[in-house]
């Protein structure tokens, strides 16, 4: 066995995973199948699992695949902290990340290091029809296929999944990672900081990334209402920043979006004229809303064909509840620019 160092990775490959056994072996085959002529890493941050994730990665790394390493990402749970360790546990000045049910496309690999040396940070579309071919009853559309997210109440940042990201590890580094009191929505919250700090979010078709979608009405609905759940969190922590849209939406005439609306009455962003005129023009939002989003889920149902149109139902349901139920911690930092150390990741870890 060689004594001599190993070279310096050109490029990090960070996975997630928590009791990832079964979909696992199809992301790293992926990866082996497009190995480069140039150094690399592919790091499992494995989050405490309770199956034979780390046997897995163990066995993998000792008789195929030997540029991938075990990183115990258990000291902190949740995706943002296995992220943030797989990073620290990192060597390469480019970082990339994926999640360990998904599937990279043919490319990904030398795709993410050419975006990543013309860009610092980079994201791909999502394609939605392999993996989840025989789907029972999954969602029938895929986020991010053609673009970046906007979402309503801050249309002056974009946003990606941090399934098909990447990243410079200094500009990672800069921003603090991903915040770890998030549990959902923490891709999100990773993109506006990195923004805030100056840096842009690019879109890169070359980059691919193969989704699997949840299978199952329970499991849609679970993930449809913590989704729905973080976007308000989201809107809580980023209050200042929907405010700001909100006045460069009345500058310029424009009529604010139905989103931007509702996040303004909920943020308590607006100037109204006294308690009980807020408490009631937030009230009458959320009676709107509802009533919007009742009406839409009873037309869709009308139209159910198969399971995967009552899943889209499902999900456009649960994820308002998500949403309207959801309580934000007071606790819960807000980011400022008037403070910069809000625009780092989660400062009480």
């Amino acid at each position: 066995m060689s004594d001599l160092p190993r070279p310096v990775p050109e490029l990090s490959v960070v996975i997630p995973a928590y009791d990832a056994v079964e979909t696992l072996p199809t992301q790293l085959e992926a990866l082996l199948a497009q190995r480069p002529d140039w150094p690399w890493e592919v790091l499992v941050a494995d989050n405490g699992s309770n199956d034979a994730t780390t046997g897995l990665v163990r066995s993998w790394a000792s008789t195929r695949m030997p540029e991938l390493r075990l990183v115990d990402a258990s000291a902190r749970r949740g995706p943002s902290a296995a992220r943030n360790l797989g990073v620290a546990a990192a060597r390469g000045p480019r970082i990339a990340f994926c999640d360990a049910d998904d599937r990279v496309g043919d490319g990904w690999v030398e795709a993410m290091r050419r975006a990543l040396d013309e860009h610092e940070f980079v994201a791909g579309p999502f394609e939605g029809a392999l993996l989840n071919a025989g789907s029972r009853s999954a969602v029938s559309w895929t986020a991010q296929a053609h673009g970046l997210t906007v979402k309503p109440f801050l249309p002056q940042f974009v946003t990606a999944g941090s399934g098909n990201m990447g990243v410079l590890t200094a500009v990672f580094e800069e921003v603090g990672g991903f915040d770890e009191g998030a549990r959902t929505a923490e891709d999100d919250d990773f993109c506006l900081r990195v923004q805030l700090h100056g840096h842009a979010l690019e879109f890169d078709p070359a980059i691919v990334l193969h989704v699997r979608r949840r299978d199952g009405l329970w499991d849609v609905c679970k993930q449809a209402y913590s989704y729905g759940g973080g976007e308000r969190r989201l809107l809580h922590r980023y209050a200042e920043f929907v405010a700001e849209a909100q006045t460069s939406s009345a500058e310029t005439g424009e009529t604010p979006s139905t989103g931007a609306a509702a996040a303004r009455d909920r943020s308590g962003a607006g100037q109204g004229p006294s308690r009980v005129g807020r408490v009631a023009a937030k009230a009458a939002a959320l009676l709107r809303r509802g009533g919007r989003v009742a009406g839409r889920a009873v037309r869709k149902a009308a139209t159910v064909r198969h399971p995967g149109d009552l899943s889209d139902v499902a999900w456009r349901v649960c994820w308002s509840l998500g949403w309207s139920l959801t309580r934000v911690d007071p606790a819960t930092p807000q980011v400022s620019r008037s403070r910069p150390r809000s625009l780092q990741g989660d400062l009480r870890r």
